[in-house]
């Protein structure tokens, strides 16, 4: 029979496929001089690294190789070969960034793609990335993120503060990289952003989506809960 580690390393392995082949797919398309001539597609193209769906690409293969790394040597005995110290930073990085970036994205996109894709999502994008390659983009990262929630067993942890403070730091420098090249190029990664920075709008944006992404790495817990149950603390004996 199965155990948790093994539909764990299943997931992981459908996802490092998704992720790989179609990275590869989307590499070779960008460097498609014909497209190319197109000014939109290259400006788009530049700001590669500017946007949160690429960001969380990079973040979920990263995790998804380290955990596979770690599960594998488990199920084949040679656990000692990756230190606690790296396994208790995979359960961070996943409850950190992992699932509340992957949640996040799905949870914004998919609305205003309906509503308006091109608020978020021009339709000239299509020349270039594929709609197979929009769905692993932006609709396999949340499958991929609760697959791995609902079969890896973590405690919940008594305080929230590193993983508040590394959530911060992600949106800062997010948001600070953003800004940057917008001052420096004129360039915004999303069209929504030319319409209301420099208003109110603009930092309420911001603000929505930080208080948003720590409400999803908060609910995160009462998933574990559902799907493991919660630990009972064991009382301390009390002194005479």
């Amino acid at each position: 029979m199965l155990s948790p580690i093994h539909y764990r390393l299943l997931g992981q392995t459908v996802a490092l496929a998704l992720h790989a082949g179609n990275s590869v797919v989307m590499f070779k398309s960008m460097l498609n001089q014909e497209l190319l001539r197109d000014h939109k597609i290259r400006d788009m193209v530049s700001l590669q690294s500017r946007y949160l769906t690429v960001w969380n690409i990079a973040f979920q293969l990263f995790y998804f190789g380290l955990a596979f790394a770690c599960d594998f040597t488990t199920v084949t005995g040679r656990e000692s070969l990756i230190p606690k110290s790296v396994r208790h930073f995979r359960q961070r990085f996943y409850a950190a960034v992992v699932f509340p970036v992957a949640v996040l994205i799905f949870v914004i996109f998919w609305p205003i793609f309906i509503y308006d894709r091109e608020l978020l999502f021009p339709a000239f994008i299509d020349k270039i990335f594929s709609f197979e390659s929009n769905l692993v983009m932006h609709f396999c990262i949340l499958p991929a993120a609760v697959w791995e929630l609902a079969f890896l067993q973590r405690p919940v942890p008594k305080s929230h503060k590193i993983n508040f403070g590394i959530i911060t730091l992600i949106n800062i420098v997010y948001n600070a990289l953003v800004v940057h090249t917008y001052l420096q190029r004129g360039l915004f990664p999303y069209p929504i952003l030319y319409m209301i920075f420099g208003t109110i709008f603009y930092p309420i944006l911001v603000g929505i989506v930080y208080v948003a992404g720590l409400g999803i790495y908060l609910y995160q817990w009462k998933l574990t809960t559902f799907f493991w149950g919660q630990e009972k603390k064991k009382s301390k004996p009390k002194r005479k």
